[in-house]
């Protein structure tokens, strides 16, 4: 192992790794999470707001399906609607379109932000309660950060849980980092905030951006397959160090709470 490793590894290979000799992670000092098909069950939310946006603009006509949001979603949100909107980089509206319609969506998307419309997946704060109070939290997502407060804020003190909204050293979105992703801008803003190495912190997120902006930063990287893209796709894109189906699976990786040291 290499002095980047948060550990070593054992001479086993985890059943959730899909490359050859994978860094341990129970000793991550920080987890930052993506959002939307990593943590929330949004994905809704975010259609029905793209839809919504997009007849507010008289392209009702533009074609527009779950699969087409899905495979825009790799894109930050100006980008996503300029280009289901059918511009392509390089069109001459190409950004005044997809900064015109970002900002509608955001403020749409932001409004209806509830337990109804992007719940924690089962399991999720369970998971993040457990983390040791050692380990630092934070989340990235290629919304705008508004959205992503709004979101933990919803699925923590809004709720009975024991995950609180200020166990979340960092919080960022597409619109308060220098570069969204695949760019490594995010995560790297968020390794400075919770003061950790980048190397010692671990990405979870459900998008191959997601693992090309872990790998660019220097962290280790967990694709999860509940979200807006395949098991066979993240393993395709090579681009994670581990891909976990279930969150039983993400928690098994993750440091734990020590029964007699973490309450």
């Amino acid at each position: 192992m290499t002095s980047s490793s948060f550990s070593e590894s054992s001479t086993t290979q985890h059943p959730c790794a899909v490359v050859a000799n994978p860094p341990c992670t129970k000793d991550a000092k920080a987890v930052i999470f993506d959002i939307d098909g990593t943590l929330a069950n949004s994905w809704r939310l975010g259609y029905d707001a793209t839809v919504v946006v997009l007849q507010k603009n008289d392209l009702g006509h533009v074609p527009i399906n779950e699969e087409i949001y899905h495979q825009t979603c790799v894109y930050p949100t100006p980008e996503r609607l300029a280009r289901t909107a059918g511009l392509q980089p390089g069109d001459d509206n190409f950004e005044e379109m997809g900064e015109t319609l970002g900002a509608q969506f955001d403020e749409y998307y932001v409004q209806l932000v509830s337990l109804a419309t992007c719940e924690f997946y089962d399991g999720i704060a369970s998971m993040l309660s457990n983390l040791p109070s050692t380990v630092q939290l934070g989340a990235l997502t290629n919304a705008c950060v508004a959205y992503g407060y709004a979101v933990l804020k919803v699925n923590t003190d809004e709720t009975s849980n024991s995950l609180k909204y200020d166990r979340f050293g960092s919080i960022h979105g597409a619109d308060s980092v220098p570069a969204a992703k695949p760019n490594p801008d995010g995560l790297l803003v968020s390794a400075k905030e919770l003061n950790v190495e980048p190397k010692d912190c671990i990405y979870v997120g459900d998008a191959i951006g997601d693992g090309k902006a872990a790998r660019a930063a220097g962290m280790m990287s967990i694709g999860v397959t509940w979200g807006s893209n395949s098991e066979d796709k993240l393993r395709d894109a090579q681009v994670f160090d581990y891909i976990c189906r279930t969150r039983d699976e993400l928690q098994e990786l993750l440091p734990q709470a020590s029964t007699n040291n973490e309450s």
